[in-house]
């Protein structure tokens, strides 16, 4: 059992057993040079935790609970017995190795889009998929992660984060209630999430206009 705001995996310490999440959520960070925090992934049920350390013998980032969760512990030192002995278990191992690898291209594409709407776009489809999987409504989502550790697992900055809401928002995309977010329209926000190079054209920024001369005192009232 993990409390909400606990650490399960600490990152440098010695790798010693696998973790599947059996409920719950979980983030997992990595601390960089300058002190930074970067959200790598967000662990829901039935994802595995910890399998870069088969390679490296060292966690490779801390992995903290996002809510009360649980976690299956698998001992590294028992998994080659285990595996021989119920070829199930050696068959969902793969399977989870597999599913860890198709996440991680997935968190890159969700940075790839230029904007920064786009890029929330993307994390609210996957999350919604993300919901439907594991026997939860698609349209309506609880969000663990706050918005700094969205706005960093996305690699924008959080005020970017909050300015994207309120632009989906705006254009009857979802409904944001602090961290109760409800897709209105999927099928818009899906075909908007599809845009890579910037903007839809009808949602595009307007282009900043050019500094002019400032008025005078006197000219500022009719300015306004």
């Amino acid at each position: 059992r993990v409390k909400e705001g606990a650490t399960l995996l600490l990152e440098g310490a010695e790798a010693t057993s696998l973790y599947v999440v059996r409920s719950g959520s979980l983030k997992a960070v990595k601390a960089l040079e300058d002190g930074y925090e970067q959200v790598l992934c967000l662990a829901q049920i039935g994802e595995l935790l910890g399998p870069e350390a088969l390679h490296g013998g060292r966690q490779p980032a801390t992995v903290i609970a996002l809510e009360n969760s649980t976690v299956y512990v698998l001992p590294v030192r028992d998994l080659p017995a285990l595996r021989k002995q119920d070829p199930q278990l050696d068959l969902a191992l793969q399977l989870a190795l597999s599913r860890q690898l198709v996440r991680g291209a997935e968190t890159t594409a969700m940075a790839a889009a230029v904007a920064s709407e786009v890029r929330l776009a993307r994390f609210l489809i996957w999350l919604s998929g993300r919901m439907a999987e594991i026997g939860q409504s698609p349209h309506r989502l609880l969000l663990r992660m706050g918005r700094r550790d969205i706005a960093s697992l996305l690699c924008v900055a959080h005020e970017t984060v909050s300015r994207a809401f309120t632009t989906l928002s705006d254009q009857g995309y979802l409904r944001v209630d602090r961290r109760d977010v409800r897709l209105l329209d999927p099928e818009r926000l899906r075909a908007f999430a599809r845009c890579t190079r910037g903007l839809p054209h009808e949602h595009a920024r307007p282009a900043p206009r050019a500094a002019s001369p400032s008025p005078r005192r006197s000219e500022w009232f009719t300015s306004l």
